[in-house]
C-alpha cells in the first residue's frame, strides 16, 4: 500500500497559512481512507496540540543542523553537485525512508522539498505575489524576490504534483516556470477548521473578552504592508469628515513589521476610539469575532484568493473585497479598488443597509456551494494522481 506522509512546517502564528495547511491534511486524510496509508509529521512540536484538537494524530520530527546545512548547500549550484556526486542524504529524508514513506506531501509553501534527494513529493504554492506586486517590502526587500525565484525554479520542476488554490495561479506557474499544466492541480481553499462551532467560544463571551460592541467592521489579517490596513484608516477619515459617521474597525493578526506604521497613522489622525487592534487571537476566538461584525473588510493586494472571504460567506457575514480579486468573490462581495479609500468608505456605508447585507449573505452561501463543487472535482483528480503514482512506484525497490 502506498504510504503518504504530510509534512507540516508552519506554526499557528502563520495565520491563514497554518489553517490552510491543516485543511490540506484533513483533505488528504479523507482521500486516503481505506485506500492509501497516510501519516502526518510536523517539524514544530507546538503543532501537536492543534492537530490533536482536530483528531489528526501526528509525530514530531526535528529538523537537524545537518538538514539545515544541506538545505543551504542545495541553493548553491556547485555545492549541490558535490552533494549529488557523494550521494549525501539528509537525516530528514533518511527518517522518512525508514518510516516506509513513498510520497511526501508538503502542505504549505516552503523550501523543505530541497532536502529530498530520493523521495518524490507533492508541493504547495499559494501565491506568486512577488511577481504580481514586487513593490511591496515583504517580497522586495533583502533579496526576497530573488530567494523566492530561486526556490520556485529549483523545487517546482521535480515535483510529482503542484497544488495551488486557483486556476489563475496554476496558469501563472506554468507561464513563469515552464511546468506542464498536467502537473499542476487547483484545489480551492476552505475555511479554517477551527471555525466549527464545536471549537469556538460563543460570540457574547468574545465581546466581553475583548471589550467590544457588535456591529464593527472586521479585518483578520497579519500586519504586512500588502494587507492594506492603511486604506481602511483613510476610509474612516472620509466617513468622519464627509458623513459625520464614526464606525469601529477591529484588526486581528500578528505584526510582521507594519504595525508601527499603522499605529502612527492612527495616533496622528486621532482614530484611537474607532480602531481596536487585538493582535494575534486564539483560534477558538475567531468565529465569535466574525459573528459580531457588521461586515468583513479586506482591501488586500495579494491573491488570487484568500481565506477570510470563505470564512465570512460560511458564517453569513457581508464582505467588502478587492475588485482585482473578483475571480474569487464573484457577486458575493462589494468590490472596491484597493487604491481608492473613497470606494472603500462608500462600501462601508452600503453595509449599513439591511437589503444590501441580505443580498451579500445569500450570494455568499451560493458562492460556497459553487466552490465546494469545484473542490470535489479537484479531489477526484488528486485521487487519480495518487493511483497512477502507486502503480509506477511498483517499478523500483
Amino acid at each position: 500500500m502506498l504510504k503518504i506522509v504530510a509534512i507540516l512546517n508552519n506554526f499557528i502564528g502563520a495565520g491563514g497559512g497554518f489553517d490552510q495547511a491543516l485543511n490540506a491534511i484533513i483533505q488528504m486524510q479523507k482521500i486516503c481512507i481505506d485506500r492509501f496509508d497516510f501519516k502526518v509529521i510536523t517539524t514544530a512540536k507546538s503543532n501537536i496540540k492543534y492537530l490533536d484538537k482536530l483528531d489528526l494524530p501526528a509525530e514530531y520530527l526535528r529538523i537537524t543542523i545537518l538538514d539545515k546545512l544541506l538545505l543551504r548547500l542545495s541553493r548553491n549550484d556547485f555545492l549541490a553537485t558535490f552533494q549529488s556526486v557523494f550521494k549525501i542524504i539528509s537525516p530528514f529524508e533518511k527518517d522518512l525512508i525508514k518510516k516506509g514513506c513513498d510520497l511526501v506531501y508538503f502542505v504549505a509553501s516552503g523550501d523543505s522539498s530541497a532536502m529530498l534527494q530520493k523521495l518524490n513529493y507533492i508541493t504547495t504554492v499559494w501565491d506568486l505575489c512577488h511577481r504580481e506586486n514586487p513593490e511591496f517590502p515583504e517580497v522586495r526587500g533583502i533579496n526576497q524576490f530573488f530567494v523566492r525565484e530561486k526556490h520556485f525554479r529549483n523545487n517546482l520542476g521535480p515535483a510529482l504534483l503542484i497544488i495551488t488554490e486557483s486556476e489563475r495561479l496554476s496558469e501563472m506557474i506554468s507561464k513563469y516556470y515552464g511546468v506542464d499544466k498536467d502537473r499542476i492541480l487547483a484545489i480551492p481553499l476552505t475555511p479554517t477548521p477551527f471555525l466549527n462551532e464545536c471549537h469556538a467560544i460563543d460570540k457574547d463571551t468574545i465581546l466581553k473578552k475583548y471589550s467590544l460592541e457588535s456591529g464593527y467592521y472586521f479585518y483578520p489579517a497579519q500586519f504586512w504592508a500588502h494587507k492594506n490596513h492603511i486604506r481602511i484608516l483613510q476610509a474612516l477619515l472620509l466617513l468622519r469628515e464627509k458623513q459625520n459617521w464614526t464606525p469601529t474597525v477591529v484588526f486581528s493578526g500578528k505584526d510582521y513589521g507594519n504595525l508601527c506604521h499603522i499605529n502612527k497613522f492612527i495616533e496622528t489622525h486621532k482614530l484611537e476610539s474607532q480602531v481596536k487592534i487585538l493582535g494575534f487571537v486564539p483560534s477558538e476566538d475567531i468565529r465569535g469575532l466574525y459573528e459580531n461584525s457588521r461586515a468583513v473588510i479586506m482591501p488586500t493586494y495579494f491573491g488570487p484568493t484568500n481565506l477570510p472571504p470563505l470564512e465570512a460567506w460560511s458564517i453569513g457575514i457581508p464582505l467588502i473585497y478587492s475588485s482585482h480579486l473578483k475571480e474569487q468573490s464573484g457577486n458575493a462581495a462589494l468590490s472596491v479598488d484597493s487604491d481608492n479609500a473613497q470606494e472603500l468608505s462608500d462600501a462601508m456605508l452600503l453595509c449599513s443597509e439591511p437589503e444590501v447585507c441580505n443580498r451579500l449573505v445569500l450570494a455568499g452561501y451560493q458562492r460556497m456551494t459553487d466552490i465546494a463543487n469545484q473542490r470535489s472535482g479537484a479531489e477526484t483528480q488528486l485521487f487519480k494522481v495518487l493511483e497512477t503514482f502507486e502503480s509506477r512506484r511498483q517499478c523500483w525497490s
